[in-house]
């Protein structure tokens, strides 16, 4: 069984130590860390369903499970999470603090000229969560185009969903960027904002996790359509540039699994549907966009 020796909670700590162990693994390809039995680093933002630390230390979540099981096709028995604020996942890929993101990133052109995005993973709408009651009848994007005093909050880094409210005619003056799903949270609760975007799985998962009465996902949410098409978040892995005899192997060993039938016995347990599993995109049809 993969052993998971998750960083979660011991940030500063981790942090020290992989700027210490950076020199000594800058020549080191991935392929290379693996075939020397090196363990290997994995970026996460404690998002879920995609990919969290539970209360012992481990890393869980849908990225999680398809990750472990094609690094240990891969023969990669362990390895490491590094907790990482969500806008400070690629920047820390390309500074060689861990190996491979695993957070429910998108696929987005911008992001594949800084880094190398495995096959499609997931394909996901969104979401906007309110106070209770929704006091602003909010239900769709294009409700903030309607009204230039209503602000929309958004993850930090998470540049692809605030876009799809640029697309539905909302000034980006009524962006308000935060660096997580609590701090959103507080932001609602305090007024600064009226309601805040994010992936319609997460926000299932941080609704039920805050367990808290004052917020609510808005119900019913009209998905943003952008040049005639419901737009959708499709995400996978990610890792440097340069590794790409590794993504090559990660991508055969990784698709034999996705689709296979066993993959949504897989995700299911973290609120997945077959309705939820990409098909017929490919990475780089995404990176032109």
């Amino acid at each position: 069984m993969t052993t998971f020796r998750s960083l979660f909670g011991k940030a500063a700590i981790a942090g020290l130590a992989l700027s210490l162990m950076s020199g000594m693994a800058a020549a080191q390809s991935l392929m290379e860390k693996i075939k020397s039995g090196e363990i290997i680093r994995v970026g996460f933002a404690n998002e879920a369903p995609f990919s969290s630390a539970n209360a012992n230390g481990e890393l869980v979540g849908s990225d999680i499970v398809l990750l472990r099981a094609t690094l240990e096709k891969m023969g990669v028995k362990e390895f490491d999470g590094v907790l990482t604020p969500f806008g400070s996942l690629i920047p820390g890929l390309k500074a060689k603090r861990f190996d491979i993101i695993a957070a429910g990133l998108y696929i987005r052109p911008d992001r594949c000229k800084q880094v190398a995005f495995a096959e499609p993973i997931f394909a996901v709408g969104d979401a906007i969560v309110v106070p209770a009651g929704n006091p602003k009848k909010l239900s769709a994007l294009t409700d903030f185009a309607k009204d230039s005093k209503l602000k929309l909050g958004y993850t930090t880094g998470a540049g692809a969903m605030i876009e799809h409210a640029y697309a539905s005619g909302m000034p980006k003056e009524q962006a308000v960027a935060l660096p997580d799903g609590p701090a959103l949270i507080a932001a609602l609760k305090a007024g600064r904002i009226d309601a805040f975007i994010y992936p319609s799985l997460s926000a299932q998962e941080l609704l039920k996790a805050a367990n808290d009465p004052a917020i609510e996902r808005a119900d019913p949410f009209t998905q943003p359509v952008v040049n005639g098409k419901p737009v959708l978040g499709v995400g996978s892995f990610a890792v440097r540039t340069d590794d790409a005899e590794f993504l090559k192997a990660f991508n055969e060993t990784m698709l034999s699994i996705l689709n296979s039938p066993e993959y949504l016995k897989m995700i299911e347990p973290f609120g997945f549907s077959k309705a939820d599993i990409p098909v017929g995109l490919t990475t780089a049809e995404l990176c032109k966009g």
